[in-house]
Formats: C-alpha cells, sequence, structure tokens
C-alpha cells in the first residue's frame, strides 16, 4: 500500500543536503486505493496519508484517528514541523507497511571515502518525531542509524586529517546534529553525550583551530567540544600522557 499525491511543495527543502538513506514519503509508488486517509498539513505542504498505516505505526495517531477529529474535514495540522521531516517519517512507515521493515546501516569500513552520507540531522530530526508519535519500531531503527552515522563520521574525522574540505563538511554535519537534540529528553541527551565524545576524538586539533568559524553559530556544540577537549587534556596532565586523538570503535 502506497501513498497518494501530496500537493503544495516547500520550496525551502529542496535546498538542503540530500539524504542517502531515508525514503520521502512522496518518492513511494503511487497506488489507488479507496482506503479512509487523513490529510497532515505541516507548514505550507500538505500529505494525504491512509489512516492505516498512520494507525498501524504509531501510538499517537492510533489515539487519534479513533476519535472524532476536531477539524470536520478531517484534517490535522502541525505548524511546528518541518514538511521535509514528516515526508521522511511518512516514508520510513510506508516502507514499513507495504514492503518489509528497514535494515539499520552497517558501520562503514572506509567512511572517509563515501562522497555522500545522510545528513546526521536528518536521522535525528525523524527519530524526534518517531517519539513525539510514539513510533517504537520506527524509533528504534533510527536510533540504530544515528549511532552508525555518528561512528562513520568519527572515523572519517580521524582519518581524513589532512582534507580540510572534509574536515569542514564533517564539524557541520556533527554540530547540526548536536543542535538538533533536545537535551531535557534522556535518550537524546546520551546521544549528544556521544556526539560530543566521538567528535572530540575524532577532529584534527589543527582543523578545529583553523576552521572553527564554520560552527560559530552553533554556540551549544562548541561550548560542549571546548570541555571536551578540556577533560582531554586534564586526563592527560593526570597521567603525563600527551594529548592525542584516537579511533574509537562503535558507538
Amino acid at each position: 500500500m502506497a501513498p497518494a499525491k501530496k500537493r503544495a511543495r516547500n520550496a525551502q527543502s529542496d535546498a538542503q543536503p540530500s539524504s542517502v538513506l531515508l525514503a520521502d514519503y512522496r518518492t513511494a509508488w503511487l497506488l489507488a486505493s479507496d482506503e479512509p486517509s487523513v490529510e497532515i498539513i505541516c507548514k505550507n505542504e500538505c500529505f494525504k496519508v491512509h489512516t492505516s498505516v498512520l494507525r498501524q505505526h504509531s501510538e499517537y495517531f492510533e489515539t487519534c484517528l479513533n476519535k472524532p477529529f476536531m477539524e470536520s474535514d478531517g484534517v490535522v495540522k502541525f505548524d511546528d514541523i518541518d514538511p521535509r521531516y514528516m515526508a521522511f517519517y511518512l516514508g520510513i512507515a510506508y516502507s514499513y507497511s507495504s514492503i518489509m521493515p528497514h535494515t539499520p546501516p552497517a558501520a562503514s569500513k572506509n567512511p572517509e571515502a563515501r562522497a555522500q552520507r545522510t545528513p546526521l540531522r536528518d536521522y535525528i530530526e525523524v527519530f524526534k518525531l518517531c517519539d513525539r508519535f510514539i513510533s517504537m519500531q520506527m524509533s528504534e531503527f533510527l536510533h540504530k542509524c544515528i549511532l552508525t552515522s555518528i561512528g562513520d563520521g568519527h572515523r572519517a574525522l580521524f582519518r581524513s586529517y589532512a582534507d580540510r574540505d572534509q574536515q569542514k563538511t564533517l564539524m557541520r554535519d556533527f554540530a547540526d546534529g548536536y543542535e538538533a537534540l533536545e537535551q531535557a529528553h534522556p535518550v537524546q541527551k546520551v546521544l549528544a553525550e556521544k556526539i560530543i565524545e566521538y567528535f572530540a576524538e575524532g577532529i584534527s586539533y589543527d582543523a578545529w583551530d583553523s576552521c572553527m568559524e564554520e560552527v560559530i553559530d552553533r554556540p551549544r556544540f562548541v561550548a560542549q567540544v571546548s570541555k571536551g577537549f578540556a577533560r582531554k587534556l586534564a586526563d592527560a596532565m593526570t597521567t603525563k600522557t600527551k594529548v592525542k586523538r584516537k579511533e574509537l570503535g562503535g558507538p
């Protein structure tokens, strides 16, 4: 079963980096169906979605769609959700319904050689929607994707220390992912700590010194990375060893 065509377009979303793994709802098969559907409106974009898909994968929508709609025309509106991430969320829900559940990506053997990767923030934003809509199976999948992305990004940072452009790109990727996390959420707080740990161990110190301006507008990330470096320095002084980067396994 697949979604019907969506109507409006969000021009801004097209300018953002592409997501390699996440399946956009709008790229799914288009099959005729008389099954009941609901319209989800996110800002200026409308998605017409089969109710069975929403109810199967979301406790939030299961409860919502079992009650009479507050709006008489069967429309659910979200003013605080980016259509880009709703499209990814729905794409995963449809893939679980119509083909098979996604398999979390395996860690890359040579992440530094990959030309394109799914932005860490994309995984995190969709993970947050899974949490919001109580989509447990999808949430578990996204959580594994995030951990793999952190590990691959770390190893790419560690191994590409001489490639300044790649260091900048990965620096922004980690920063954007970190800034998207909600620190008051226990699971997301742990992910935030992982991002800082793996970034601080992977980034070239020279690259951080000369390119930190790339992420100066991500103040929480910059502050936490500084604390991470301070801890590394304190540990080195205690053990009387040199401050060194190291390639980590996992997470």
